[in-house]
């Protein structure tokens, strides 16, 4: 998309204007997405990596559970839409829930969780969840991991979401935590030459810690708690690690955070967590998730 701009709503969030065409969006995540190494999927995964993906479920998974009140119970559906490869997908499973999934493409599932094929429904992500709410299914708890920066009517689908939700259901939302003030900072002090992080048709919507608290409040959700993942743009801040002015420095930059995260995981779970937590209250993490329910 070379001609493009960004649009600020009064929430605060950015979005990209003219939007690609629902054809253009379907081809480049059907054929395109999964087959090279986008954003955080990849063609394999380290032993490292996989084990800090079943950090991060598990760290999601335990949010919920605090927004609910209580550990999954018998009969506890689960929904994420956007399953993608099936980690959390899995971890959800083997957490107790009874999993759906819905997604654009089947190869990152065929790749990793083979197993999970018939738990998941595949096509564009709007018009299966109408389907689901026509049928009137609805799940105890809703997972979007980086979906909402992805679709063309962000709003759209968060308005979908109380429809899919049974009484007292907990939705889950993972975004990139974009035009954060850190990326602003190293804009500002010249450690950066671009918005590196403005990647259209990829990433269509850009929210920080204030904006998605601020739309989050308006289509009428009740955040229960709020947490962030490890700061990896913390390594911009540094000539030696800075990954956007010298690519080279993008793998290590990855493993130290992935280090990191599995050293401080080891002190328990919850202060993971909590951890996490302080990093939304101050704007910093490279991703931002929120728990909450209908208000």
């Amino acid at each position: 998309m070379a001609d493009y701009a960004l649009v600020t709503h009064p929430d605060g969030w950015r979005t990209v204007e003219p939007k690609p065409s629902p054809e253009e969006l379907k081809a480049f995540y059907a054929r395109e997405y999964f087959q090279g190494s986008h954003g955080t999927y990849s063609q394999g995964y380290t032993d490292q990596e996989v084990r800090h993906r079943h950090l991060l479920a598990r760290q999601t998974l335990l949010a919920v559970e605090r927004a609910m009140g209580r550990e999954p119970a018998a009969g506890d559906s689960l929904l994420e839409i956007g399953c993608g490869e099936g980690w959390f997908l899995k971890a959800a499973d083997q957490a107790g829930f009874t999993v759906r999934g819905l997604d654009y493409s089947d190869d990152g599932l065929k790749r990793f969780h083979p197993d999970y094929l018939d738990r998941v429904t595949f096509g564009d992500a709007l018009e299966n969840l109408d389907g689901l709410i026509a049928a009137g299914q609805a799940a105890d708890v809703c997972v979007m991991e980086h979906v909402l920066e992805h679709v063309v009517d962000a709003e759209g689908l968060l308005a979908r979401l109380p429809r899919l939700l049974k009484p007292a259901g907990v939705v889950a939302i993972t975004v990139p935590n974009d035009f954060s003030p850190l990326q602003l900072a190293a804009r500002e002090q010249g450690l950066v030459s671009r918005d590196f992080w403005v990647a259209p048709p990829q990433h269509l919507n850009y929210f920080n810690a204030e904006s998605l608290m601020r739309l989050m409040g308006r289509m009428g959700f009740a955040v229960q708690l709020a947490f962030a993942s490890f700061p990896i743009d913390w390594f911009l801040m540094h000539p030696g690690s800075n990954y956007v002015a010298d690519g080279a420095q993008g793998k290590p930059a990855h493993r130290a955070r992935m280090a990191l995260d599995l050293m401080m995981a080891e002190q328990g779970l919850a202060a993971f967590l909590d951890f996490g937590r302080a990093l939304f209250d101050v704007g910093m993490g490279r991703s931002l998730t929120i728990v909450a329910q209908v208000a």
